[in-house]
Parts: C-alpha cells; structure tokens; sequence
C-alpha cells in the first residue's frame, strides 16, 4: 500500500474561496510528485488509485474543510458506522474540541473489496512547522516563499507559475521525506503518543498483567488527581523588568521521572478515610476535604480548577479562605501540599492504593536515550527528532481520556458546519502513571524553586526565584561561560551547586540552559528576556512567532494589542485564514 503526503494552496479572499493549488509527493519515492489546479482533479487523482492508498496533509484541520465541503457538496453522504458504508460515502474521526485526525472516502463498496482512500494529519505525527521539520530532519530542502494572494481573483484552474510549483513540490516533498524516516523506522501509527506506546508494549510483554483496565467510575476517581506541570509567576516580579538573569532545565524530565521513581502498577486498592503505612501498597491517590493557608516564603502548589467561581483556572492558591475544598492528590502531591501549607481543617475522605516499582519503563527510556545521542554523534538529524518525540510522548498516552465525543460534518449554505455525536467511552489505558509521572515532576521543579528561593533569601535577603514552566527555572543569578553554551556559577553561589543537581548530560539533572540581560514578566507563559546576543526571546502563548518582532521593553504590558493574527474563518467552497488582533490580557 503506497503513502504520500499532500497540500492545498487555497486563496485568502472571503468572497472567492477555493483551492488554486494542490501538490502529493508520495514517502519512499520523491520523484514522484503529482500537481495540479483543481479539487476535483485531486479527488479523481484518489479515485483512480487503485491500492486504496493513505495520504498526509500537514495541518488537517484546514485543508481537510475543503475535502468536506468538496464531497458534501458531490453527493458524497457521511457514515459514523462502518455497517452504513455505501458508494460516495465518507467518514472522519474529529475530537469534540476539533482536532482532526483522520477522513476515510469510499468510492466504491463491494462485499470483498472497498475502493477508497484513507486521509490522515501528519501534525499529529511531527508537530512542528513544516520549515521546522525541513530544519530538523535537516533535509536538503527548505520551505519556499510565494506571493500567497496571487490566485485571489484568479479563476479556478488559472495555471501556476514554476515559483509556485517549486513551492508547492517543496512544501510536500518536505514532510514526505520526513515521513519516510519515521515509517522506515516502524512508527506507523497515527500520532506519536500511538508510536511510543505501541513500542513501549513491544518491549513490555506483560503490559496487561502490570496495567489492567479499570471500569469508568474507578477511572474517573483516579483521573482527578491528573494535573499537568507547574507553570508559576513569582507575584514579587509580575509587570516588572529584572536585570541579569539564567534559565535552568531539566535534562529530560518526563523521561527521567519514568527511569528513576517508584511507579504504579496493578489494580488498585480502596481504603476509607486516611492512608496507613502499607509495605506492599506504598504509593496511593487520596481525596481530601480541606481549609489551607500558604506558610510564610513558601510556594504555592496547588490549583483548584474545580473551583471556578472561587479560583482562577490556572491559579495556585495561597489561602482557601476558611473555606473547605474538596479535591484529589497523589501520595507526592499531598507530601508536597502539607510541607508547602499550614492546615486548618482537613478530612481524609477515601483514597486508592497501589504497588510500586522502579525500572518498568527504563528499558524503553535507556533505548530512546541511546537512540539520540548516537543519532547526535552520527549527525541523524532525523533519528534524534524521533528519538526526543519518543521519549516525551509515552507518559500521556496513559493518561488519554477515555469519554469522548465526536464532531460530525454537515453542509449549511454552502459552509461546512459541525454537530456533535453522542458521548462515546473506550477503555482507559491506566491513568496512575500519568498521574505520578506529571506529580514527580511538579515536585522536583517546585522543590527546587523553593531551594533557589530559600538560599537566595539567607544570602542576599532577596528572592531571586522568578518564574517555572513545567521544566525550566528563571532566576536571577550570573554565570560564567566556560565554553560555548556551558556555565557554571560563579565563586560567590558556587554553594547553588550543592543544593542544585546540574549536570549538563545526565537524564534527570538540571542544566544551565542559557543566561539572559534582562527580563520582563506578565503571567504564566508571557514573558521576554533579551540575550546576550542581543536577540529578544518572545514567550507569549497564543502570539504567531512571526508576529514577535513587533514586541519590546517598551510596549510589553497587558492590553498590548499586535495585528497580523490568523485565524480561521469558514466560508462557501471551504476556509480562509482571517487577520485579526491578539491582546495580551
């Protein structure tokens, strides 16, 4: 069966919507690149394959609408059910929140043989730009530019300039190279998550005697102590400019925590009221009822997303106000909330207790791990980008949600609109490893957050801890260069080096990832920080990268408003980005 990638080059204008361009490269054979002017000369190139082949658009999402709108709008009807499948039918598979992960058309059905092609989101896959794929396979390709609004008022089917074929041939013969090193390599499936569990099951051949499926209701009760990682503003430097400072990152954490800690395993064990000490069950998720006050200088650890009309979703609350509140933590977790809080009232409600061990997942990791540095010794560019994907995508498999809902496609004056299908559930896979994984890692970033700030105030009476994201540290702290990209700190925090573990290899350590001139800081993931070389690096989640140049020192506050954002807008024949205005609120 023969795969290829594909791509749509589609106008911008509201009033005249249609693809002007499509380009298919198939993955293993390069040479062979088909283009042409028209969906429908796209769809009659589907139709006439015959080996039912599979197909990879970069970024489903959009050019998959004008896939929907086409066979809408041609007497292709929608089937949820493999059994309602007839000639001229299709079916998707779109999240609830709209992520689209697959189209299948059926051009022909027969009792032994169907006629179709399969349609899937290579995004999933390798979610990057493509320019930044081309960067990091390190391809002797790069991304082209073209004048994107030419076709805007041209007819459908006007012919293409070379420019535009080059463009056009580069853009698929990218993500088909791509593709080709990660089907070469085995990853088959249709995300990276699917990828490194079907991998990590391949090498565990107990995985269902150490991971058993739970019911829905044990499940959901687990799935409340799942929290993702600890992104934290210091509110002493929030609106504020620092002066020098460095970022601190852990090499690997999520792979580390899955290497090093005790993690969970087998079916669960109730127990009522409060945790006691059990040799064969250490590790447990325990629900708890209680009244909290943040201790003086200390952290805050834990947010309240229950809560809404009390607390902001993302955050981390320093007093409950004498109000009691209910929620579920890890063993880890709670440790870390009662050394982090001062307790007025608390109610051991109920909890689940596990076995532990070590080592479950260290086969897996110690591969991957020697899979990157061999790539990177070997200059496989490639096979490191696999690698780091690999090792960073098993943990949140386990954790997928098992309650889903799909969206389905429907056609309303001419514009593809969406409703969605009924609640549906699937097996958890075993939602106790997410959990721990992403709870020992919150420790170790918040812990050593509290050791920077807790130093720095016995030695200078001045916090110098700034902000984590899940992990990273920024702290104001010099460093010296020892040689390109390497630091250590200077004589006077050399002490840091104690209470830190850095070591710029070892899976697990924290690394002096960079220093900084200075910095400003609005919010979790909303900050700047210009480098020594004089380049601004822009953090601000929702803000297009190409858009970062308009930010600076002087204009960076809330409410600042940049032009020149895309979003996406549906219109009659399919989807157009839109420019709109993004705020920093």
């Amino acid at each position: 069966m023969r795969k290829f990638t594909a791509d749509f080059e589609t106008t911008t204008n509201v009033d005249n919507t249609h693809v002007w361009a499509y380009g298919i490269s198939e993955i293993g054979n390069p040479d062979n690149f088909i283009y042409g002017t028209k969906i429908s000369d796209f769809i009659l190139w589907c139709y006439k394959q015959k080996d039912n082949p599979f197909i990879f658009f970069h970024n489903l999402k959009f050019d998959g609408v004008f896939i929907l709108n086409y066979l809408l709008s041609n007497g292709y009807t929608y089937f949820k059910d493999k059994k309602d499948k007839k000639d001229k039918s299709f079916t998707c598979l779109i999240s609830g929140d709209g992520l689209f992960y697959s189209l299948e058309i059926y051009f022909k059905t027969g009792r032994y043989h169907d006629q179709k092609v399969s349609i899937y989101d290579s995004l999933k896959i390798l979610n990057m730009s493509v320019d930044k794929v081309a960067k990091s396979f390190k391809l002797p390709i790069g991304k082209l530019e073209i004048d994107y609004s030419r076709h805007n008022n041209l007819p459908e089917g006007s012919e293409l300039t070379k420019e535009e074929v080059a463009y056009l041939r580069n853009d698929v013969e990218i993500m088909s190279r791509a593709l080709d090193v990660m089907f070469t390599s085995g990853l088959t499936k249709m995300t990276i998550g699917s990828d490194a569990l079907t991998d990590y099951k391949n090498m565990n051949k107990y995985f269902n005697n150490f991971f058993p499926v739970v019911d829905l209701e044990l499940d959901k009760d687990l799935r409340e102590s799942y929290r993702g990682g600890f992104t934290y503003l210091n509110p002493k430097y929030k609106f504020k400019e620092t002066g020098k400072g460095i970022v601190l990152d852990v090499n690997s954490l999520y792979p580390s925590v899955l290497h090093n800690e005790l993690m969970p395993y087998d079916m669960p064990v109730y127990f009522k009221g409060k945790y006691e000490s059990d040799k064969d069950y250490p590790l447990y998720i325990q629900k708890i009822s209680c009244s909290f006050k943040i201790k003086p200088n200390k952290i805050p650890c834990i947010q309240l997303k229950n809560y809404r009309l009390a607390f902001m979703e993302n955050e981390y609350v320093e007093d409950s106000n004498g109000e009691i509140y209910t929620f579920t933590l890890t063993n880890v977790d709670l440790e870390l909330f009662l050394k982090q809080y001062d307790i007025d009232y608390i109610e051991y409600e109920y909890g689940f207790k596990f076995k532990g061990i070590k080592g479950l997942f260290s086969s897996y990791i110690d591969k991957w791990t020697e899979e990157k540095i061999k790539a990177k010794k070997e200059g496989n560019s490639g096979m490191y980008t696999i690698s780091k994907l690999l090792l960073n995508s098993l943990y949140g498999k386990f954790g997928t949600n098992p309650n889903t809902r799909r969206k389905y496609p429907y056609l309303e004056d001419g514009i593809v609109k969406f409703s969605l299908h009924e609640m549906e559930t699937k097996d958890p896979i075993y939602v106790p490893i997410a959990s721990f994984c992403t709870s020992y890692a919150r420790r170790k970033t918040i812990e050593t957050s509290q050791a920077i700030r807790d130093y720095s105030m016995k030695k200078y009476g001045v916090d110098k801890y700034i902000y984590s994201d899940t992990d990273s540290i920024h702290c104001l702290f010099d460093v010296d260069e020892i040689e390109d990209g390497v630091f250590k700190f200077k004589e006077e925090d050399k002490e840091l080096n104690d209470i830190i573990d850095i070591d710029d290899y070892r899976l697990g350590a924290w690394k002096i990832e960079s220093k900084y001139v200075k910095g400003k800081y609005i919010r979790q993931k909303c900050y700047i920080e210009l480098g020594y070389d004089d380049k601004l690096n822009v953090v601000v989640a929702g803000l297009p990268k190409k858009l970062a140049h308009k930010v600076n020192f002087d204009n960076f506050n809330e409410n600042l408003s940049v032009g020149g954002k895309l979003t996406f807008k549906h219109t009659k024949g399919g989807i157009v980005l839109v420019e709109t205005t993004f705020t920093i609120k």
